[in-house]
């Protein structure tokens, strides 16, 4: 045995690059870093400069939700008290303070957003160095580059999942490290990492899970076995992963909300993920590749760097590691069976790192060749290509024209009209009421919520709460009094209409016809809005079906 790699079994760890000089294994060659170093820059000027004179792109539905929470926040309001949802409050606690130091604007968010990206590079990188060298790591960071910025998986929008691969690789980085020196203060800021990882988004917690399970394999891997030292990694590892959550739960009890919390976070969200059948899921899954679009031509290059993985001369441990990887990163996009685009963003970071062993094999193929600058060569082109596929968004429209080319009808450049109208036609105490799964418009008129009810999926999806949830809105809306009603008529604003009592909506929406009157209308198009405001409005119909009604409260109160 090599005296390295005998210190290294003393270590109780196993070595993981796939490059000669930690393991003797091939592959050998790699361009020079200048050419590396070159295209990841020129990559990573190209998306700062997207993503920057895109920072005024609309907020969509999740965003909407994370932005509104955060603005209650900055607002006093504790959480889970004007805003019910499903997701753990991770997400809103780093909208609030993107909002916090930025400013409660759609470009304030997304350039937080673009420094979470920027971070997400610089954390890939520090991970994918523990298996490739210098240039082959870079071309890694530059195709997790282009890929987090593709409309296939919504990359100009500030999602949670953004944040569950910060907080992944954080603690894949820290993984690696305290597995090389063995320092238990490492495995629980890995912890810590996976375990905000879970607070931003729940299947977050595969990346744990992960850990757990390389943990495992280390000590299987021992002669003798050391099992004990194992457990107490793991339990390191465990009490990091369990300390954000913990805080979080002292928080809600503080705040008296624990109940409702509990409730929606775990009880709730776990009656939602059970919920989609096969069909349902394989309907999803082929929206989803139809969604994609010229990226999923993307998908073969990671199978080719897997093949090369595991046909190379990479040491044991790394193909384990990135084999795990590839598997829980799957589990994290497909826990719930709704394959939204933007799930996605949790694979793309073992995505890119098998692109890179793909292309590191395929160098070291060329080597000594007079085409050995074939490979380096097709990767830029392959760059140019999807900058080209997609330059109507990247390079051509504007903010506003980018969310109609990706969203259609969906209301979210209306919805800053709307509540621009809202906000200069009420008082700022005002209440208002979105009567579809627009929350964005809430964050837009900066006015609060007249119920908890923010998105109406949940109401009239097929589930054993709708009926109470639907009478709890009813309740809401009759003790309030909203100053405004804002009816979105949008399939996706309200998802599949699986209810069978719609009793309360129906009470619902006689209590808006009799208690309020017309104020505003707006027709929907996939290319434009037709806006009408006042008493013109009374009577407007949409062409597509799709709109959206603004109303007012008239002078007549409510009866319970």
């Amino acid at each position: 045995m090599r005296e390295e790699d005998h210190k290294t079994r003393l270590r109780g760890t196993w070595p993981l690059a796939l490059t000669a000089n930690s393991t003797g294994s091939l592959p050998r060659w790699t361009p020079p870093v200048w050419q590396a170093a070159s295209l990841l820059c020129l990559v990573v000027v190209f998306v700062v400069f997207v993503r920057i004179r895109l920072l005024n792109f609309p907020l969509e539905r999740d965003e909407g939700e994370f932005a509104y929470v955060a603005q209650l926040a900055l607002d006093g309001v504790g959480p889970y008290q004007l805003a019910y949802v499903v997701k753990l409050p991770g997400t809103y606690l780093a909208y609030t303070v993107i909002m916090g130091l930025f400013g409660q604007t759609t470009a304030a968010i997304h350039l937080g957003f673009l420094l979470v990206n920027l971070a997400n590079l610089a954390v890939f990188y520090r991970v994918a160095r523990r298996f490739l060298e210098i240039p082959n790591a870079m071309i890694g960071c530059a195709c997790f580059a282009l890929l987090s910025l593709s409309p296939g998986v919504l990359g100009l929008q500030g999602h949670a999942t953004n944040l569950v691969v910060l907080a992944a690789l954080g603690g894949m980085d820290c993984l690696l490290r305290a597995r090389e020196s063995g320092r238990g203060s490492l495995f629980w800021w890995s912890g810590l990492c996976f375990g905000l990882a879970f607070l931003f988004k729940q299947p977050g917690l595969f990346f744990g899970v992960l850990a757990v399970a390389v943990l495992f394999r280390d000590a299987a891997q021992e002669r003798p076995a050391r099992w004990r030292r194992c457990l107490g990694r793991v339990g390191l590892l465990a009490a990091g992963i369990a300390a954000p959550l913990a805080l979080v739960c002292v928080a809600m009890l503080a705040a008296g909300v624990f109940d409702r919390f509990w409730f929606w976070t775990f009880r709730y969200a776990a009656v939602r993920a059970a919920m989609p059948s096969a069909e349902v899921a394989a309907v999803n899954l082929q929206l989803f590749s139809r969604q994609m679009g010229i990226d999923k031509w993307i998908w073969p290059l990671p199978a080719v760097g897997l093949l090369c993985l595991w046909r190379g001369h990479a040491s044991r441990d790394a193909k384990f590691f990135v084999t795990a990887l590839l598997f829980f990163s799957g589990l994290a996009f497909v826990a719930g069976l709704k394959f939204n685009l933007h799930y996605f963003l949790v694979m793309l970071p073992v995505i890119s790192l098998l692109i890179a062993m793909g292309m590191a094999a395929g160098m070291d193929a060329a080597r000594g060749k007079s085409s050995s600058w074939l490979p380096m060569a097709l990767f830029a082109l392959g760059c140019a290509c999807m900058i080209w596929a997609h330059r109507d968004i990247w390079l051509e429209a504007n903010p506003d024209e980018a969310s109609r080319i990706i969203y259609a009808t969906n209301p979210f450049v209306e919805s800053v009209e709307v509540a621009k109208y809202i906000r200069e036609h009420s008082p700022p105490e005002a209440r208002i009421a979105v009567m579809g799964s627009e929350p964005q418009i809430y964050f837009y008129a900066h006015r609060h919520s007249a119920s908890g009810y923010i998105n109406m999926y949940d109401l009239v999806e097929a589930q054993p709460y709708a009926s109470q949830m639907q009478e709890s809105l009813l309740r809401d809306i009759q003790t309030v009094r909203p100053e405004y009603l804002i009816r979105v008529k949008v399939p996706l604003s309200w998802g599949p209409w699986s209810v069978d009592d719609e009793s309360s909506l129906i009470k619902l929406d006689e209590y808006a016809r009799k208690f309020y009157e017309v104020d505003g209308f707006v027709a929907l198009f996939p290319d434009h809005a037709d806006y009408t405001w006042g008493p013109e409005a009374a009577g407007k119909t949409s062409a597509t079906g799709e709109y959206i009604i603004v109303m007012k409260r008239n002078k007549v109160p409510s009866i319970n």
